[in-house]
């Protein structure tokens, strides 16, 4: 049995504000699916971030249904998970992903972790914010005791790993995850990521586009974009690169002063060989110049050749200043933010928290912002029984993350082992 996986699509993201940028993410999303249905996989699992907010243009809405109904023709099913992008996270709200279920979508969520695609177990886990990374590991252990009951299992699940996440951004560790699955279809980190696990593989199969310029880096220019094709029929599955062409060029390109003019020309004749005018940084250090000068003689002289430009200006006096900053290790702001909470209250799921509320707030998430703290206030600092008769109500979604799985995972699935794209509810108990 093969399928398709994939991830961070991010379908609606207009980079730098360019309608260009939005149908670039558009354009890529529609070549990953012609190039799975060449491939001929039994099914298709997406893991998180499909749209780029939980609030989708009609474009971006109308961009996975024309998708959808390409797989549904080539009788291809699709599995998904919402992200972090794609999720609300507010009591009774859904996110964007179940307007499709009519029409094909499988969606693995709180009320449907679980499927069956003839013998192999497809389940996993909504995106958890690592303030709540208890409730997520107490998912996955449940999850995992239904793994042995399976002749294979996928765990789907968009979360960052301690290994491959910046110090601090991570939900949880690598040590924390089952070990009893065959494939880990993850989401939420957008390089290219493939690893033995326990008894299988773990797999990030990065983002479809160049969702941040950061990420044109040296995975990038190894591993490409694009999806992964796994076959389950060895004892390990065997996990296959499927690189898609992108639409759009990024461009990082350093200028020394000195040698300004054959620089820039050199540059010049780079994006001017492009089919489509390329996003270009374009950093110009050493010598003594003035940095306006410099744009301006940059901008007439390729500024109409590229699509964005995004320029740096480093000179002699720049870079001894950068070096003394570096020396003094000044932080940037989520750094800052998680040493001071730490200076302050000592506690770790304290400074999840100003994590997760700076990475909402900073969006204007607002709402699901305060559903964070009130949900972590009643958690930690009222009593359990308080908490019950304060914020049952506001706490029913939330919490089902461990009281759904607690009180309906049996052996009665059993049954449905055979069945092809069974879809297993906590009602059918």
């Amino acid at each position: 049995m093969r399928f398709a996986h994939l991830s961070d699509s991010h379908l609606g993201s207009r980079q730098f504000g360019l309608l260009e940028r939005e149908t670039d993410f558009y354009d890529v999303f529609a070549r990953n699916i012609d190039k799975i249905i060449e491939k001929d996989v039994d099914f298709v699992i997406h893991s998180g971030d499909l749209f780029d907010n939980n609030r989708p243009s009609t474009e971006a809405l109308l961009a996975f249904q024309k998708a959808l109904l390409r797989l549904n023709e080539a009788k291809i099913p699709i599995y998904a998970v919402a992200g972090n992008h794609d999720s609300i996270l507010r009591k009774g709200a859904l996110p964007p992903q179940v307007l499709f279920k009519d029409i094909g979508l499988k969606l693995i969520s709180d009320n449907h972790p679980m499927y069956t695609e003839g013998p192999v177990l497809i389940c996993g886990v909504r995106y958890v914010p690592s303030s709540q990374s208890r409730a997520l590991k107490s998912a996955y252990d449940q999850l995992s005791k239904m793994a042995d009951k399976y002749l294979k299992s996928i765990l789907v699940s968009h979360q960052g790993i301690d290994k491959w996440m910046h110090e601090d951004t991570h939900e949880i560790e690598l040590s924390q995850m089952p070990k009893n699955f065959d494939y880990y279809a993850m989401g939420h980190v957008h390089n290219y990521v493939e690893e033995d696990f326990g008894k299988g593989k773990l797999v990030y199969p990065g983002s479809m586009e160049i969702w941040r310029t950061s990420e044109s880096n040296e995975n990038f220019r190894e591993f490409g974009k694009g999806f992964v094709v796994v076959d389950l029929s060895y004892d390990k599955p065997q996990v296959e690169r499927v690189k898609i062409d992108l639409p759009r060029e990024f461009v990082r390109a350093v200028i020394d002063y000195n040698k300004f003019e054959e620089g820039l020309r050199d540059v010049k004749e780079k994006i001017q060989s492009m089919d489509n005018k390329p996003m270009l940084d374009l950093t110009i250090a050493g010598g003594d110049f003035d940095s306006a000068d410099v744009y301006e003689t940059i901008k007439e002289s390729i500024g109409d050749n590229v699509l964005n430009l995004r320029p740096s200006f480093k000179p002699d006096k720049v870079l001894e200043e950068e070096r003394i900053i570096d020396e003094n290790k000044i932080l940037d702001p989520r750094t800052l933010l998680q040493k001071r909470v730490r200076e302050k209250y000592g506690k770790e799921e304290v400074n999840k928290l100003s994590i997760d509320l700076l990475d909402n707030l900073s969006v204007g998430r607002i709402d699901d912002a305060k559903f964070i703290s009130d949900r972590f206030y009643s958690q930690h600092y009222f009593d359990e029984v308080k908490s019950n008769e304060l914020n049952n109500d506001k706490l029913e979604e939330s919490d089902s993350l461990d009281d759904y799985l607690d009180k309906n995972l049996d052996d009665s699935i059993e049954d449905s082992k055979n069945e092809k794209s069974k879809q297993i509810s906590f009602d059918d108990f």
